[in-house]
């Protein structure tokens, strides 16, 4: 290519339609693009960087967090309603007069070893999606978390009803759904299967 001649331009033409077009002289050619700013190209299967697993280890520990919160709200809501249970029966019975006594005892209580038994199953479900970050093992635990959502609603029949563990519950149910997006979305990018 001859320096001293000027290059020729492009010409745009406008046509009826509306749409450009590009004209050139033959033997035109474009400049190259300028290089990208990035330091480096994003190369599949790479391992993750420092800042990605700090990141993931915060929202780990802020999981944790929320599931020891869980915890202590919802021990401490049982030993209330196993020291009240007297009150909370005679409640039930003011509610519903044409029901057995022992029947709406056997009830309240079976409703406690439910809620004792969830419970477990839960934070047990919680922990191991945390330590062994795995996106399934979180997509089982917001299940797990929706349905003990869903099941506050019908203890409001047995006066058990509790606005704190219905949230509590429905956080931990999104926070879960939030990390299982969040670690197969690394996964996608990385092409390792963390299932």
């Amino acid at each position: 290519m001859d320096l001293t001649k000027p290059q020729p331009l492009p010409v745009f033409i406008e046509n009826p339609d509306g749409s450009l077009v590009q004209g050139v002289v033959a033997g035109y050619e474009d400049c190259s693009p300028p290089t990208t700013p990035r330091t480096q190209v994003f190369q599949p299967g790479l391992s993750l960087g420092a800042d990605v697993i700090k990141v993931l280890a915060r929202h780990e520990m802020l999981f944790l967090f929320l599931l020891a919160l869980q915890l202590l709200v919802e021990c401490i809501f049982e030993t209330m309603h196993v020291q009240y249970r007297e009150d909370a029966i005679f409640e039930l019975e003011l509610i519903y007069p044409g029901v057995d006594p022992r029947v709406l005892g056997s009830l309240y209580w079976s409703a406690i070893f439910a809620e004792c038994a969830y419970l477990g199953a839960f934070l047990f479900l919680g922990v191991i999606a945390a330590f062994r970050g795995k996106p399934r093992l979180y997509q089982r635990f917001s299940i797990v978390a929706l349905v003990g959502t869903l099941g506050q609603l019908p203890l409001a029949y047995l006066n058990r009803f509790n606005l704190l563990t219905f949230f509590l519950r429905f956080i931990s149910y999104a926070y879960g759904r939030f990390q299982w997006n969040l670690l197969y979305g690394i996964g996608l990018l990385t092409q390792e299967i963390l299932m």
